[in-house]
């Protein structure tokens, strides 16, 4: 199959999940506790506790990934999450919430790795990035579809018309798992090449890597918890100013993804991008503490867009040093379970950050500013010793693709 029919049809699908994730996202705490009857304590539980144990699937699906194919896993995986969206249709309590977010969570995480691996096998060297970024962008842009049409699901009430939403997404899944079986497949690694389910987790200096820069993904906590707190509580700047900065944010990640991402297709270009994220959003949280300062609404928002821009540099060369140091440093057919780690490193750090972020915020206002900002300068510090350790092992799958991409350097 031409190449330009498999990018689009992977993109195709990553749009049409994108706006069911929009849809979801954005109705799912009014739905659960208005609709569902589940009180607000029970479900903040429940889909904790279901998120943290649906982060163990992610290696062990990446190992079936190398096994059995990523293109056949990945469908598999989708339509396990389609049906948990089913199911969500019936919860009733804390014990079916707790089992349904389970299975959810460790689809959803396990999925994100699948299907770079599905990208890796189909793709050479050159594109995979580019072609990750184009799926990136993509899905910002359905997913702000489906959070168009969350408001009017939102906005009317009925119970009928959020279970439609839920099935909705539902069916999105579906036609998404639909579209990736007509991807070529990627033949399994054989049985004489396969390595060890466990090596991923042996493999420290990946692991090390690949856990302390997964801390720049609270960037994403930042912009959703943190700052909308910050301003509410702290800041002279009117509320709506939250929901222009995710506009901002999109918009930006829409236009600059792509071209932000090609400049980090080796790993020490990917070591280089995880320190400018590192530096640019240290410099967001320092500017949005100092917005506390400000005296006036319009000079509070023009500071904050200011910080915006810190943020969106920032996220943009996160995300790229993310698929540079996965993609040049996992193990060669062992892929799979290598992006399952990366997988869950980065959905554990998802998963506390709102946590971590609303108690510095609120809890130390501008000194939690500060101290997520040292946090955020910390993460990247050992990226370069740690990817030149990683270097030093041939079977990089790095070495193959790109031999001079691992040439870390300091």
């Amino acid at each position: 199959m031409d190449k330009r029919h498999i990018v689009r049809r992977l993109l195709t699908g990553q749009g049409v999940n994108g706006f069911g994730d929009g849809l979801w996202f954005s109705i799912w705490a009014i739905y659960l506790t208005q609709i569902r009857h589940i009180p607000a304590g029970n479900m903040g539980l429940a889909m904790g506790i279901g998120g943290l144990v649906g982060l163990l699937a992610a290696v062990p699906i990446g190992v079936m990934a190398e096994r059995r194919g990523p293109r056949e896993v990945l469908c598999t995986v989708i339509v396990l999450r389609g049906l948990a969206m089913v199911a969500y249709v019936f919860v009733g309590g804390f014990w079916s919430l707790l089992l349904v977010t389970t299975l959810f969570s460790a689809v959803q995480s396990s999925g994100v790795g699948v299907r770079v691996t599905l990208v890796y096998g189909l793709m050479p060297p050159d594109d995979r990035v580019k072609v990750l970024a184009q799926g990136r962008v993509v899905q910002h842009i359905a997913y702000a579809a489906g959070a168009g049409g969350a408001i009017l699901v939102l906005a009317s009430k009925d119970p009928a018309v959020f279970v439609a939403a839920v099935l909705v997404d539902a069916l999105a899944l579906l036609v998404t798992a639909a579209l990736t079986l007509l991807v070529p497949s990627v033949p399994p690694v054989p049985r004489e090449r396969q390595r060890s389910g466990t090596q991923a987790l042996r493999d420290l200096p990946y692991v090390a890597i690949m856990g302390t820069t997964a801390l720049l993904s609270l960037c994403w906590a930042l912009l959703a918890t943190g700052l909308p707190l910050w301003i509410a509580q702290d800041t002279r700047a009117p509320l709506w100013t939250a929901g222009l900065a995710v506009v901002v944010s999109s918009v930006a990640i829409a236009v600059f993804q792509v071209r932000v991402s090609q400049r980090s297709v080796g790993v020490r270009q990917a070591v280089r991008a995880s320190r400018v994220s590192a530096l640019a959003l240290a410099v967001c949280c320092l500017v949005f503490a100092s917005v506390a300062w400000a005296g006036s609404p319009l000079l509070a928002t023009c500071v904050i867009m200011l910080g915006m821009g810190a943020h969106v540099v920032g996220e943009l060369y996160y995300v790229s040093a993310r698929w540079g140091l996965s993609l040049g440093l996992m193990a060669k057919h062992a892929e799979g379970q290598y992006q399952g780690v990366t997988a869950s490193t980065e959905a554990a750090v998802v998963a506390m950050g709102p946590a971590l972020v609303t108690a510095l915020v609120t809890g130390l206002s501008q000194a939690g500013w500060a101290v997520l900002a040292g946090l955020f300068l910390l993460s990247a510090a050992p990226a370069g010793v740690l990817a030149r350790r990683a270097s030093r092992d041939g079977f990089r799958a790095g070495a193959a693709d790109h031999p001079s991409a691992l040439n870390v350097g300091t």
